[in-house]
């Protein structure tokens, strides 16, 4: 193992660091974030705009629904909603329920 010099590691005063954000900003769909405001706890909707299925005979499968989850839960956010839970058919379209 190398040896480390001393100036490899400091000790800083956070306040003195300027940090930036993680990742890109999002991009959520307005449409959506509109039509979640309106549900209600219990009320189901199912999304079916292309944009939002999932091929379940793709082999990136599971990423697509990870990636489109992450978009739906990012709308729910911005639509003020508390808590949903997505599910998934058997053609790949996700239902989306207010859950609190």
């Amino acid at each position: 193992m190398p040896a480390s010099k001393d100036d490899d590691f400091e000790i800083v005063n956070p306040s003195e660091i300027e940090f930036v954000k993680r990742g890109r900003k999002a991009q959520v769909n307005p449409e959506l974030v509109a039509r979640l405001s309106t549900l209600s706890k219990g009320q189901t909707m199912a999304i079916k705009k292309d944009d939002f299925k999932a091929d379940p005979k793709s082999d990136t499968f599971a990423k697509d629904k990870a990636r489109i989850s992450s978009q739906i839960r990012a709308a729910s956010v911005a639509a003020k909603v508390k808590k949903i839970s997505i599910n998934w058919n058997a053609q790949g379209v996700p239902f989306v329920t207010v859950v609190s």
